[in-house]
């Protein structure tokens, strides 16, 4: 069995956000036998239930900015690990802990690999400091959350052949289909009647094009009249939002629900005839959707999705088979995909029913641990055995 360590300084929970809940998955799925995670994250209320499936070791001084704080912290809680949980592999999450898979390697023969989601590549590409482009060159594998994140990895040097397109998994018994909640739908939405509902998930930024849909909506409004846009997210570009909605006239059919917690984010699913998120690139702001983990949530509840022709969102939505690609930066193309999808009930029942086929069958989190698994050990293999500190 193959053991590896997770290196996670940011992102992991109870941090918010899609590579907090991709490391949790992966820590889940592994299990305390074949993962432990380091972590600079801290505790929220206590313990919590993630350190439960994988030992986490929560050490936010090993990930200080001061080096004199971080150097003994980072070699404290590394030694600590390498002598009760034995590992054979690191996992880094992102190139920002590349360069403690470069220690870690350079000091102790483990082999590591990398998960490149996208920003981050981008902002290594322009970046004056060289480890996150180093770590990702010397790294045993890279395992890009897309074709177009492995793209950008290869136009950073990194050789092709190392390079393994992964997507994230999706958790497909807590997403699935579900009658709706007549009572959540009133708490949300107030006495909307019948009205249809399309619905966003993502945090409020302007690359999640959010400000495109509601664009969209007065041309929607007139060919479907009663209907809602559920917005679930914060974010600091919600004031612009509101104030669109308001100089189109949409502002009473835009709904602003906030954050949701995880356990009620399957029923917000539910509520909706279609999700929609047009997200789209800004490549000067280093800004752009690696995949889009929120379209396999909505497919996996089988609804049908509507996304951006942008970043890696072409690896989620499989174009007139899971939803539809559309213009991010052209209402009408937005209005079109779901005004579609809105005047024919057969059409998105049966896209919604082949996006939950396909998660099922290609992403799950049991099919994506298997392959994870298999690359672990590869990895294990391929490389000469660890020079263990000893006690």
């Amino acid at each position: 069995m193959t053991k590896s360590l997770l290196v996670s300084s940011a992102y992991f929970p109870p941090q918010t956000g899609g590579i907090s809940k991709f490391m949790d998955s992966v820590c889940s799925s592994l299990g305390r036998d074949e993962i432990c995670c380091l972590t600079g994250v801290q505790h929220e209320n206590g313990f919590r239930k993630n350190d439960l499936q994988a030992r986490v070791y929560r050490r936010p001084s090993a990930f200080a900015k001061e080096w004199y704080t971080q150097a003994p912290s980072m070699a404290t809680a590394v030694l600590q690990i390498l002598l009760r949980e034995r590992p054979n592999v690191v996992q880094i999450a992102t190139t920002q802990d590349g360069y403690v898979g470069l220690w870690l390697h350079r000091r102790f023969g483990l082999p590591y690999i990398v998960y490149a989601h996208g920003n981050e590549i981008l902002e290594a590409a322009q970046s004056e400091w060289d480890k996150p482009k180093r770590s990702l060159q010397q790294a045993s594998r890279v395992l890009a959350v897309s074709r177009f994140t492995g793209a950008l990895v290869e136009r950073m040097g990194v050789n092709p052949q190392r390079i393994e397109i992964f997507h994230p998994g999706c958790d497909v018994e807590r997403f699935q289909p579900r009658e709706p909640d007549n009572e959540l739908r009133r708490r949300l939405l107030g006495d909307v009647g019948g009205a249809r509902i399309l619905l966003s998930v993502g945090n409020l930024v302007s690359r999640k094009g959010h400000d495109m849909v509601i664009r969209a909506l007065p041309r929607l409004l007139r060919a479907a009249g009663n209907l809602r846009y559920l917005i679930v997210g914060e974010g600091p570009y919600r004031s612009e939002l509101e104030s669109l909605a308001s100089s189109l006239g949409v502002r009473e059919r835009v709904v602003f629900a906030g954050r949701m917690t995880d356990d009620t984010l399957p029923h917000v699913y539910a509520l909706c005839d279609v999700f929609v998120l047009a997200s789209r690139e800004q490549l000067d702001t280093c800004d752009v959707e690696g995949f889009g983990m929120v379209f396999l949530e909505a497919n996996a509840c089988g609804k049908p999705v509507v996304g951006g022709r942008s970043g890696g969102i072409d690896d989620a939505i499989v174009d007139g088979e899971t939803g539809f690609l559309v213009e991010p930066r052209e209402p009408d193309s937005i209005a079109d995909a779901v005004g579609r999808l809105l005047a024919n009930p057969q059409l998105a029942s049966r896209l919604g029913e082949q996006g939950r086929g396909r998660v099922m069958r290609d992403f799950s989190w049991a099919v994506v641990a298997t392959r994870l698994r298999g690359i672990l050990r590869q990895v294990a293999q391929e490389n000469s055995p660890v020079q263990t500190p000893s006690v």
